[in-house]
């Protein structure tokens, strides 16, 4: 069985291979359909493998089609979203997501009418990059899904979406939904809102039961700069989790508060080394002389990176005026 890839795409060729009894030769014909992306006929054989009766076939033609435009090429990878290999159902999901065509939405939108959780997670999150209008009220509706996973794609929908009108149903999600990786999404999504009426709920997600999720808030904190949350943060470097403290890290770096200069000072004596680097680097962006005798130590470090990071930071202050 020769599985070697044709040079150019040769659709009688393709089509010859696709009528074969070996799966290895159809499925490695549905590959090369990627060099005729331009052609309507490699289109049709492309949703063709969609219904092959081998998995692999199957697999591959949703992967493929990620390559291609137009409502049959929506429709065969919705219609996957049901097969019966989960291997089929992940490609149809992820080639589904990368969909850029709007006019995709109304279908995608049928299909969120069913019952099966992962077949609305999927159209959720395609929704999501295809900012359609319509999707708002759907994805509202959907945070209320038994299914974590359908919730956190409902939000991505909301979030993508720009419109501080669902703000209050994303800090809900932030703050009382019952699943930690849901809440965690519901933290990073408040980094699109236009306003601070985020605030509160990003300072209170810094005391969430799970480490994920105060890590998410302490970082977004930062990317939206929250200013009023410098003393938040400044506690949230005593956490017991040394990720949270080097997301605390970079958002009081970005901050600028002069406020922050100690406590980042004696984490540069804490044993987890990206710490004592994110705790340099944030002592360079505030360019406080308060910081000197602590990053003056940070230049005899034992790792290289936080001596670097320490003497970028002096330099640093000493172009401060």
């Amino acid at each position: 069985m020769n599985l070697s890839f044709d040079d150019g795409a040769d659709l009688d060729d393709i089509r010859e291979r696709l009528s074969s009894p070996d799966a290895g030769i159809r499925r490695v014909a549905v590959m090369d359909l990627i060099d005729a992306v331009d052609d309507p006929d490699a289109v049709e054989l492309a949703v063709k493998g969609i219904s092959d009766s081998d998995a692999g076939v199957r697999a591959e033609a949703a992967r493929v089609l990620d390559e291609f435009e137009g409502e049959d090429v929506i429709a065969a990878l919705l219609s996957a979203l049901t097969d019966a290999d989960e291997t089929v159902r992940l490609a149809a999901a992820e080639s589904l997501a990368e969909t850029k065509d709007r006019s995709a939405g109304p279908a995608i939108l049928v299909w969120l009418e069913t019952d099966d959780a992962f077949v609305k997670a999927s159209c959720l999150r395609a929704l999501r990059e295809l900012r359609v209008p319509e999707s708002q009220a759907v994805a509202l509706e959907h945070l209320g899904h038994a299914e974590p996973t359908v919730r956190r794609e409902a939000i991505g929908v909301l979030a993508y979406l720009k419109d501080d009108n669902v703000l209050m149903a994303l800090m809900n999600a932030a703050r009382k939904d019952p699943d930690p990786t849901v809440r965690k999404v519901g933290v990073g999504s408040l980094v699109f809102s236009k306003t601070d009426r985020a605030a509160d709920a990003l300072v209170e997600a810094l005391g969430d039961e799970n480490w994920q999720v105060r890590e998410e808030a302490a970082f977004i904190i930062g990317k939206v700069a929250l200013g009023s949350a410098v003393s938040p943060l400044i506690e949230a470097m005593n956490d017991e989790y040394w990720q949270v403290r080097v997301k605390a890290a970079g958002s009081l770096g970005r901050l600028k508060d002069p406020a922050a200069v100690d406590v980042l000072g004696q984490a540069l004596s804490y044993n987890i080394s990206n710490l004592r680097k994110e705790a340099a680097a944030a002592l360079g962006e505030i360019a406080s002389p308060n910081a000197l005798p602590f990053l003056q130590v940070a230049c005899e470090d034992v790792d290289p990176d936080v001596r670097k990071i320490a003497r970028w930071a002096i330099d640093q202050i000493s172009k401060n005026p």
